[in-house]
């Protein structure tokens, strides 16, 4: 009895420690993808579309001048245009934003939530921010973003 409850708990202990392994290979993978994307998004790669999916939610949450925030919705297809047209700009004008208190959480769907502070380099301060990560066949995309931003234009409807 005493050898069948001894390689009981061995197996189980194996198994935890499996499962606690492809745990952290898998955090591991989501923060390779955030690294990777801050590092295109950083360097005005056109390729920073692919890091979400097709039909990602999109979310500016705009604070006004008087302090009040309003959310704003945008498709993709929205996301890619300004994205494009932004490109040359924010290469000349050397725009990067750098991420602070960034923390991974696993949701109980097996997405991640990456939050973090976001500071443009030209805010004074930084800005709440996140990421809903997915796994997909493709590897891990963005399936929803949200970004505190000053810009005022998001206000307005294309």
């Amino acid at each position: 009895m005493l050898k069948k409850l001894t390689v009981l708990f061995a197996s189980l202990l194996i198994l935890n420690a499996s499962s606690l392994n492809a745990f952290a290979d898998e955090l591991s993978d989501v923060k390779t993808f955030f690294e990777n994307y801050v590092k295109a998004a950083n360097s005005y790669s056109k390729s920073v579309t692919n890091y979400y999916l097709p039909d990602a939610k999109i979310i500016r949450v705009v604070i006004k001048p008087d302090g009040t925030e309003q959310s704003v919705d945008f498709p993709m297809e929205r996301y890619n245009t300004e994205l494009r047209k932004g490109l040359p700009l924010a290469r000349l004008s050397r725009y990067k934003n750098t991420y602070t208190n960034v923390r991974y959480e696993k949701l109980a769907d097996g997405d991640y939530k990456i939050t973090a502070m976001r500071k443009p380099n030209q805010d004074k301060k930084p800005l709440p921010f996140y990421f809903i990560a997915t796994n997909t066949k493709d590897g891990w995309k963005v399936k929803e973003e949200s970004m505190h931003t000053t810009v005022q234009k998001f206000l307005k409807s294309k």
